[in-house]
């Protein structure tokens, strides 16, 4: 198993919700590299803070003295309006301990599930450029082999002809000229993991997408913490955590590089910050492939 392997892996073996062997095998590299260990433990040293954080609740007495506030700045006689009561010193000393309370409670509440820290270094060029002409059109369509696996295909439509190289991996499984619907098989994607592929055409363009193994039929808000990642390995690891297909239109900076750190966070706002960082537009395409385009 390779390292990178290894850390696209980490949530799913704290969770244990990897197969038995593929646990062995990720036992068996962590005991022989220092490096995935120390990640290792850094994530699940992250996890045991978040079960250990608690909500912060207010003072049993709390209500009482607030009313007991109240009470004694509202007097018997003269009738006093509504808008001269608010502007009492003990009145609003009351209302500001209310909201003192309210906001410790909600910031708690937010720190332990809608927290995401993310960070893009670049060497000051464009993260994400632009292809050169217009995209050919693709779709992939997921499919279940007789045997319950599931599958993916890659549709090719062009106007005109146009030279086609596709790669899984560190396989080509496709090239040749496109003038017309094209379809072709991508390999199996092995359990757990996602499948990279890049489809390139009329020798500057290019397009990279990642296929998870199963596809996630519920929100899910996984637990990532990414260091020193580039673009690729960040989808990547994304696309699996969320079991989500996403495709990126474009040529990345090899030199950039994602710090992200995140919990209970949707797909969806992951994706929105993480385009501002990279100065992406996101949207979907027809079978609800999630597509990330540069600017």
């Amino acid at each position: 198993m390779r390292c990178e392997q290894f850390r696209e892996l980490i949530s799913a073996y704290i969770e244990r919700s990897i197969a038995s062997p593929l646990a062995a095998k990720m036992d068996e590299h962590a005991a022989g590299c220092a490096s995935c260990r120390a990640e290792l433990e850094d994530v699940r040293r992250l996890w045991q803070m978040m079960a250990e954080a608690k909500r912060v609740e207010p003072p049993a007495s709390l209500h009482s003295r607030i009313m007991q506030e109240v009470y004694a700045s509202v007097p018997t006689t003269p009738a006093v309006r509504w808008w001269e009561l608010a502007w009492r010193p003990r009145f609003v000393f009351a209302a500001a301990a209310v909201l003192a309370v309210l906001a410790i409670v909600m910031w708690s509440h937010n720190m332990q599930t809608d927290a995401i820290a993310l960070s893009v270094v670049s060497d000051g060029g464009s993260p994400v450029s632009p292809v050169a002409t217009s995209t050919l059109p693709t779709r992939f369509e997921p499919f279940l082999t007789d045997s319950g696996d599931l599958r993916w295909m890659l549709k090719m439509h062009a106007s005109r002809p146009t030279s086609v190289e596709v790669v899984a991996g560190a396989q080509t499984v496709w090239s040749g000229s496109v003038a017309q619907q094209t379809t072709t098989v991508l390999p199996a994607v092995p359990q757990g993991t996602v499948l990279d592929v890049r489809v390139a055409w009329d020798g500057s363009n290019a397009l990279r997408a990642w296929l998870p193994a199963e596809i996630s039929q519920e929100q899910r808000k996984p637990v990532l913490v990414l260091k020193q990642r580039s673009i690729e390995e960040t989808l990547a690891h994304i696309a699996r955590a969320y079991g989500a297909p996403l495709v990126l239109v474009g040529e990345t900076d090899p030199l950039t590089r994602v710090n992200l750190e995140s919990s209970g966070v949707a797909l969806e706002q992951m994706l929105t910050k993480l385009a501002e960082k990279l100065n992406l537009q996101i949207s979907r395409a027809e079978d609800g492939t999630i597509v990330l385009t540069a600017r």
